[in-house]
């Protein structure tokens, strides 16, 4: 059976009138007068009366017209249970992150997901902290993973991770023989650092710790990456500052990266979501990713 030529049969026994039935359906009224006759031709009897000004349902017609509509309505249930079930087995999350996260998200918090949600199918986005911000507020992310992130009532956060700091070096630099440099020391030296608009309240603590040094923060360069920031440190442009997990991720042979000894307060990675948020996935999720950066090997989990 052709459902077409079922709901077509419908709406013109809805309307008694070709031209409206093709307007309800948004069809033309040949391919709905078509689709009749087809019905009409696999049942073997006319189900329609057709006048100039008047169209009317036949015997066969007003026969056909209750269990037809009772078939339809069975299948359009069925049809809109399945889209039902078929939502529920792909709860997509979708989730803000910066790159250096992507792979161990990817490898070690999407299978612990999946045994706490089997039906969350979890989606990365790799964006900066500002952007990440924007699409949660904007409900176009269910979580996000970033660096000291505005806050306020419309978001509840946990800190995952505190973030350290330090110096990129050339590999013959004094201060690389050093374990730990103190930021007044590469404070005399020129600084290269990651621009303010990408994170303004990660750039303005950094910028308040170097001030209580007495040394202002004046960079003589801003780049994003610490690929980047290496290659302004062996074109011998100045000293680099990047996070710790920056430098574990993306070493460059030929620079030192020596822990700076002050810790700046708050420059902390934050797992983010709306107060709001109702995804049956996001507490497993939370859940999930809390213990990981607790127990993963290479970063530096709260409290350590």
């Amino acid at each position: 059976m052709d459902i077409r030529r079922l709901e077509c049969f419908l709406a013109v026994a809805d309307h008694l009138h070709f031209g409206r039935a093709a307007d309800a359906l948004s069809l033309a009224q040949s391919t709905v007068s078509q689709a009749v006759r087809g019905l009409e031709r696999d049942l073997g009897a006319p189900l329609f009366e057709r006048h100039t000004r008047r169209v009317r349902l036949t015997v066969v017609g007003q026969a056909f017209l209750p269990e037809a509509r009772a078939a339809y309505d069975a299948l359009a249930a069925a049809y809109e249970r399945a889209q039902a079930l078929a939502r529920e087995q792909t709860e997509e999350l979708v989730v803000g992150c910066p790159p250096e996260l992507g792979q161990m998200l990817v490898s070690r918090a999407v299978p612990a997901l999946r045994r706490l949600s089997p039906t969350a199918v979890p989606t990365f986005r790799q964006l900066p902290t500002l952007r990440q911000m924007e699409l949660l507020r904007d409900r176009r992310l269910h979580a996000a993973l970033c660096w000291t992130p505005e806050l306020d009532d419309t978001f509840a956060s946990t800190v995952v991770q505190h973030g350290r700091l330090v110096a990129v070096l050339p590999d013959r630099h004094p201060l690389g023989r050093e374990a730990e440099v103190p930021l007044g020391a590469i404070a005399d030296e020129p600084l290269i650092g990651w621009p303010r608009e990408i994170n303004p309240k990660l750039y303005d603590r950094f910028a308040e710790a170097l001030r209580r040094t007495g040394r202002p923060l004046a960079p003589a360069g801003t780049v994003v990456g610490g690929d980047n920031v290496a290659a302004r440190v062996l074109a011998g442009f100045g000293v680099g500052i990047v996070f710790e997990h920056q430098a574990r991720r993306e070493p460059v042979p030929g620079v030192r990266y020596v822990p700076i000894a002050e810790a700046v307060p708050g420059l902390d990675r934050h797992l983010v979501w709306r107060v709001d948020e109702r995804h049956p996935a996001l507490p497993g999720f939370v859940r999930v990713v809390t213990a990981l950066f607790a127990e993963t090997d290479g970063l530096r989990p709260v409290g350590a």
